[in-house]
């Protein structure tokens, strides 16, 4: 039997209900009908306003979710005035007219056919910087009538347009790529390497385009020039919109309350250095501003940390715990969302579901050594009796030899708190 945490464990198989968002979204104002299909001009498009995803091509149709302005969606197929697209692995029905055509951008190199002069100015009096051997790669940056502005071995100036090549070429979609934004001045390099030529230095904040990844380096483009940077110094977190969203990380139990106890391995003790991880990665890797509910070994009532989330104007509020059973071979991580019950009176019940999947979609694809029980609906206080998007993890079970093994370990438990941090940025992303 698991510990009791004053909550009831409640399996509900009904669909989930997309809550009501803060922002006003559009619709086209009438139906049409589905017998007038033509295709549109292009691949993906971006909304222009917030702008509702519905399952039918009308404006009763049942509203799948809101998708933000400035959102990039996969065109599908046109019926009418609406579009029927994909936004984040969900298909429906969006009105035409609140979407401009997404424009794919595209890399080329560009490589030397004859040994060729670059010089300072687009003339062939422009004073002469070095000259380039025939068959070198050089990184196109912007024309000038016949003449190319180029970066080669970090050294920016003009060639002849006619004696490059092009020898390869690809397309930058959504599809392929990921946006990162560098968190220092960051050097853009030649090869995957600290040795490698310096193409030029990305101020932070920037915004890069992600194409691979070699070891520990990514492969980027940054204004249409191409090369590598360390991805220690990147983030999937612009930083611009996200610092002023409020997260509190409860530690659970504590004080007098020591949660489940196996020997010496209490969950408080366990709970508090998770909330203490997480905050920091939150913190430090995507500028969130975190709230403890607890930093020391303290007691609160589950309703002190309820009204703790009001007082602190959390965004969203996540719940840390470790789990027990008298039968050693239960084990597994878990995450708790509320029911549709009576009891539930927290007004973002389907917001708390994505919260809950997206934290354990993170988990699960990342923790392999700790067995997946997936996200599981139950009557948890701190999560119904909430007033914003909550949930309850359980990172394993301290009763169970091998998750207790995994969660005694720092390295295993700083995992643990990366892949929530990961799963709660997602949800903020998508969600707000």
């Amino acid at each position: 039997m698991l510990k009791s945490k004053l909550h009831t464990k409640l399996f509900i198989s009904s669909t989930l209900i997309v809550s009501a968002v803060t922002f006003t979204p559009f619709d086209f104002q009438s139906a049409t009908p589905f017998n007038h299909r033509v295709e549109a001009a292009a691949k993906y498009y971006t909304t222009t306003v917030n702008l509702n995803l519905r399952k039918m091509a009308s404006t009763s149709g049942t509203i799948l979710t809101t998708i933000p302005s400035g959102k990039t969606v996969t065109y599908l197929s046109t019926y009418g005035s609406w579009y029927r697209v994909s936004y984040n692995g969900t298909v429906g029905y969006v009105s035409s007219q609140y979407l401009k055509a997404y424009q794919p951008t595209t890399v080329k190199t560009y490589t030397t056919t004859a040994n060729l002069n670059l010089r300072k100015m687009a003339s062939t009096s422009g004073t002469i910087l070095t000259t380039i051997p025939s068959g070198k790669e050089v990184i196109y940056l912007s024309t000038y009538g016949s003449w190319y502005r180029v970066s080669y071995n970090g050294t920016i100036g003009y060639v002849s347009s006619q004696y490059v090549k092009v020898t390869s070429s690809s397309t930058i979609t959504p599809d392929s790529t990921t946006t990162y934004y560098t968190t220092a001045n960051l050097n853009l390099r030649k090869m995957a390497s600290t040795s490698g030529t310096i193409l030029l230095t990305i101020p932070s904040g920037s915004a890069v385009t992600y194409l691979s990844t070699y070891g520990s380096w990514y492969r980027v483009t940054y204004k249409g020039v191409t090369g590598y940077v360390s991805s220690q110094y990147v983030t999937t977190s612009s930083g611009s919109d996200t610092s002023k969203k409020t997260i509190v990380i409860d530690a659970g139990h504590g004080g007098n309350d020591p949660g489940a106890v196996y020997g010496s391995v209490y969950e408080k003790v366990i709970a508090l250095d998770m909330a203490k991880r997480l905050m920091s990665t939150l913190t430090n890797t995507y500028d969130y501003d975190v709230k403890l509910t607890r930093s020391t070994d303290t007691y609160l009532s589950l309703s002190e940390r309820v009204s703790l989330s009001k007082s602190y104007k959390a965004d969203v509020f996540v719940s840390l715990h470790a789990n027990s059973s008298v039968y050693t071979s239960a084990n597994g991580h878990e995450v708790l969302v509320p029911t549709t019950e009576s009891y539930t009176t927290n007004p973002y019940i389907s917001a708390s579901r994505l919260l809950g999947s997206s934290i354990n979609r993170e988990i699960g694809s990342r923790i392999y050594a700790v067995q997946n029980r997936g996200v599981k609906y139950q009557n948890v206080y701190v999560v119904g009796k909430n007033v914003v998007p909550s949930t309850l993890v359980e990172y394993g079970f301290i009763s169970n030899s091998n998750d207790r093994a995994y969660l005694t370990n720092g390295t295993n438990r700083q995992q643990m708190a990366n892949a929530t941090a990961t799963g709660i940025h997602q949800f903020m992303r998508s969600y707000y």
